[in-house]
């Protein structure tokens, strides 16, 4: 743009350079005559070429205004230009971030899939572990309940009492499951055998023993149990019941000596 306004600008300097020759060629010459010289001038302002002239001017001082709006124009669309630039920097660090972010994400989502499905194989797993264990506690209980019956022949009427609630302990005491601190047996003395009143108080006492067990308290469950080992040492049943209760608690080689003597009180009914 500036090189065709320096184009143009030599243009009209040729005219305006030949004008000034033309006018100092004059002035020289109208020294002498100075009526002649001002006449010329009038001629000249009157001519045609004087009115080019002031054209020229103004046309040249227009085109350096417009020259002058163009470069301002200029300018506002680059300072428009670098802002819309910098508007895009912008837009792509935040693209780059929520693909950071969404990269994040759908790591995070395969990490939860791969742990639900883990979780879902343990729970079957537990579920199925579950199932067997009640079927064979089920099976259990009608094989215990028939070893009852089968020792309470060749008993007394006491014996025989104690022996219907000692069958039902043995069914309900192997549902619970806790594994309290190992405690050592305590041996009640002072209790004899006694008729039906006594029957009444062993049923009592083993009733108590098996809703001890039930709760998982098997430090009073044993305890009673004990007593009714004491008052009734023959009972066969009473020694399951008791060994059960020490199988629960964790001691194991008391539980094996209870339940050796129940084996071998039940073979002597036999």
């Amino acid at each position: 743009m500036k090189t065709t306004i320096s184009k143009k600008c030599l243009v009209l300097l040729i005219p305006l350079l030949m004008f000034i020759l033309n006018t100092i060629t004059k002035t020289a010459i109208c020294v002498e005559n100075q009526y002649k010289c001002e006449k010329q001038e009038k001629r000249f302002q009157n001519s045609d070429f004087s009115r080019f002239h002031s054209d020229l001017e103004r046309s040249f001082s227009g085109l350096e205004e417009k020259a002058d709006n163009l470069e301002a124009m200029n300018q506002n669309l680059e300072g428009r230009i670098n802002m819309l630039a910098a508007e895009k920097d912008k837009l792509n660090k935040a693209y780059v971030q929520m693909k950071a972010k969404q990269s994040a994400l759908e790591k995070e989502h395969a990490k939860l899939k791969k742990r639900t499905s883990s979780l879902e194989v343990a729970y079957k797993k537990t579920s199925g572990k579950n199932k067997v264990a009640t079927t064979s506690k089920q099976a259990k209980t009608p094989a215990k309940k028939t070893t009852a019956k089968s020792s309470q022949k060749g008993k007394s009427t006491s014996k025989t009492a104690s022996n219907k609630v000692s069958s039902v302990g043995t069914g309900d005491m192997s549902t619970t499951q806790t594994q309290p601190p190992v405690v050592a047996v305590e041996k009640p003395s002072g209790m004899q055998r006694g008729d039906d009143a006594s029957a009444i108080n062993i049923k009592k006492i083993n009733e108590k023993g098996v809703e001890y067990g039930k709760k998982g308290m098997y430090d009073e469950a044993i305890r009673e149990f004990q007593k009714v080992a004491a008052m009734e040492p023959n009972m066969a049943n009473i020694h399951y019941n008791l060994g059960l209760a020490y199988k629960k608690k964790g001691m194991i080689a008391e539980a094996e000596k209870e339940f050796t003597e129940y084996e071998r009180l039940k073979n002597q009914s036999n």
